[in-house]
């Protein structure tokens, strides 16, 4: 279903094309905005916020594979539909590389048009969602200190208090009181709850910061020191099946610990 701020931006430099396009969309409800260049909507692509890109995928100067290219590299990930009138096997599988949603082989009806913008809408909509849950996981590690973000990774690796006393050379005395802060920072109830979120930080690409309702919000130091200190922490891969297998047997038992 359209909302009034969803934004459809259609480029094609086949200007009856464009007009057409535009026609069926805003009798869908959808707004819409038309460019007949790739360039002028690169232009300003990270300011009209838009929700789905329908492209042609052969266009002069910047064509459609090309735009994918800037807008991936820019951090702009609204949903990419591109139009194609080529059969052309090579540029298709570079298109879905490229994080193409779907492909309309012109030429495509008015019914086949909307559901692809619908589908791309709902990915959209997932997208957004899932950055802003990204930004509160960011503003909840953007509590901790350096310190307590090194623990935080250690810990959630699943050293015990004693291992990682040793690896950052300070006490256990002094970890225990590192570990309770970030706990509460985090808002965990459990050491199983907290290695979740962290996990939830690792599976991110990295990216210096999201676009999220209108603003670009940076991610904070410390998420770079946990992904650092998780990465600096390596395990043999010959032994990851017992690894996880002790790591949470270890998790089990410190989880019993805090409880007593």
């Amino acid at each position: 279903m359209a909302s009034d701020d969803t934004l459809i931006v259609v480029i094609d430099d086949d200007e009856s094309l464009c007009r057409a396009l535009v026609r069926v969309l805003s009798t869908a409800a959808y707004q819409v905005r038309a460019y007949t260049s790739a360039a002028d909507y690169l232009a300003e692509a990270d300011v009209i916020e838009a929700a789905c890109v329908l492209a042609d995928i052969r266009m002069p100067s910047v064509d459609g594979l090309q735009l994918a290219r800037a807008l991936r590299d820019a951090d702009l990930d609204a949903p990419i539909i591109f139009m194609t009138g080529t059969d052309d096997v090579d540029t298709v599988v570079t298109a879905m590389k490229l994080g193409a949603l779907d492909l309309l082989a012109k030429p495509f009806t008015a019914m086949a048009l909307l559901a692809a913008v619908e589908n791309a809408l709902g990915a959209s909509r997932r997208s957004v969602e899932a950055h802003r849950s990204l930004v509160a996981l960011w503003r909840l590690a953007g509590q901790l200190t350096p310190r307590e973000a090194e623990v935080c990774a250690l810990v959630a690796a699943g050293l015990p208090n004693k291992n990682v006393a040793a690896r950052i050379g300070t006490t256990e005395k002094t970890v225990k009181v590192h570990r309770g802060r970030v706990m509460h920072k985090f808002g965990v109830p459990s050491l199983a709850a907290l290695i979740r979120l962290i996990d939830r930080l690792l599976a991110e690409p990295h990216r210096e910061s999201v676009h999220v309702d209108g603003i670009d919000v940076p991610c904070p130091p410390s998420v770079g020191i946990i992904i650092r200190t998780m990465e600096n922490f390596k395990r043999p891969s010959s032994a990851s099946h017992l690894d996880s297998v002790a790591r949470a047997d270890s998790v089990a038992r410190q989880d019993s610990v805090l409880r007593t």
